[in-house]
């Protein structure tokens, strides 16, 4: 099939542009002509993947939204194609991919932690005007033939707002390598990884990966720590963002305990080198990250405002934390993670979990949908 791929940021890091990355790369190897509509991107020598530029202009992100939106949805109305995908909010495309979850809802949970004057900051935002009118567009307006929500979560926001009937809505959750991500990668890396940081051998190592520092809860993760009583342990924070807006709420006498990295390539070693993974999200439509700690076979502490949430059964391949903004909750969770015991075998069922959630599983489940559509055109 020849299928069209709109992304405003094609890259091999970060949740979901490395998902996209990952997906179109599967889609080549199974043999379809993808097309990839993007303002970035990181080249890729496959023959069957080819890059379109779109720009996104603007000194703000609200003239980026814009402009990108109007010429991708140009664009791929520009050549015949059997499919087009979009994972970002435009006007014209045969598949909505929620990736990034329903816009709607992430404001009105975000709004819960906020002063009034920031409320009304955040509600007379352009840019977030402009976000919740494709969003309407899409979900109310015949935008898309179907929409793909990435877990159960973001399907029940996305009919709580906007009540699509559940005909036009499927779930789809994505995929993890289990290749890249494996618990055997521990014995390569991970010591390597604990010696260039300092990490004694036996402190208890949490992994925080994630950009967007405010949705992704690191707030909430830093505050927990004095809370921490189980032992010697170390925090590990991999992402993009202003590190110092955040470690000011840190006690100075742990401060030291913590490492603060900008986005790696490699991240698998790092997974290696923990021990919990921790991401106390306010708002995480699926959490790719999630996955490939489990892959990884490390034991999770996950928010319950996640579509993680869906999968994880507590206390056995991981730990859900019911209010993601209450430091001591966290804390409560990752202390019962100080036992070696209950962690090894957390961190085994974790795995087994994962491999459930393989990309050429995702893959088979988009083509068949992209079939169905095909077939009423």
């Amino acid at each position: 099939m020849k299928i069209a791929i709109v992304r405003q940021k094609y890259a091999i890091y970060g949740g979901a542009e490395n998902f996209s990355s990952e997906y179109a790369v599967q889609l080549a190897r199974e043999g379809h002509e993808v097309h990839i509509f993007a303002n970035q991107w990181v080249p890729l020598d496959l023959p069957n993947i080819h890059f379109h530029k779109v720009p996104a202009l603007g000194l703000n992100s609200f003239f980026r939204q814009l402009t990108f939106a109007w010429a991708a949805s140009r664009l791929v109305r520009r050549e015949r194609f059997d499919i087009v995908q979009s994972h970002e909010r435009i006007w014209s495309q045969d598949i909505y991919r929620a990736g990034d979850g329903c816009h709607k809802e992430w404001l009105e949970r975000r709004s819960r932690g906020l002063p009034p004057w920031k409320r009304w900051t955040v509600a007379l935002s352009p840019f977030h005007w402009l976000v919740l009118k494709i969003e309407r567009a899409i979900f109310t307006g015949g935008g898309c033939k179907t929409i793909v929500a990435i877990s159960d979560m973001v399907k029940r926001d996305i009919q709580k707002h906007y009540r699509v009937p559940d005909g036009d809505i499927a779930v789809v959750y994505n995929g993890v390598s289990l290749e890249k991500f494996n618990p055997a990668n521990r014995a390569l890396y991970g010591e390597a990884v604990r010696e260039k940081f300092n990490v004694p051998k036996d402190a208890l190592l949490l992994l925080f990966v994630g950009s967007g520092f405010e949705r992704k809860g690191l707030e909430y993760l830093v505050r927990a720590l004095e809370y921490l009583k189980g032992g010697e342990w170390r925090l590990l924070a991999v992402g993009k963002g202003d590190w110092a807006r955040y470690l000011r709420w840190v006690p100075e006498k742990v401060r030291d305990r913590i490492v603060c990295l900008a986005p790696v390539r490699d991240i698998e070693k790092y997974y290696a080198a923990g021990d919990v993974f921790v991401l106390p999200s306010i708002y995480e439509p699926f959490g790719n990250a999630y996955l490939e700690a489990m892959a990884s076979g490390l034991p999770v502490v996950a928010s319950r405002c996640s579509g993680a949430a869906d999968i994880v059964r507590h206390k056995r391949d991981g730990l859900i934390v019911e209010n993601p903004a209450d430091p001591r909750e966290i804390a409560e969770n990752i202390n019962y993670l100080f036992d070696p015991a209950i962690r090894g075998e957390m961190g085994r069922q974790a795995r087994q979990l994962a491999e459930n959630f393989t990309p050429e599983k995702t893959v088979a489940t988009m083509v068949r949908i992209y079939k169905e559509i095909a077939s009423l055109s």
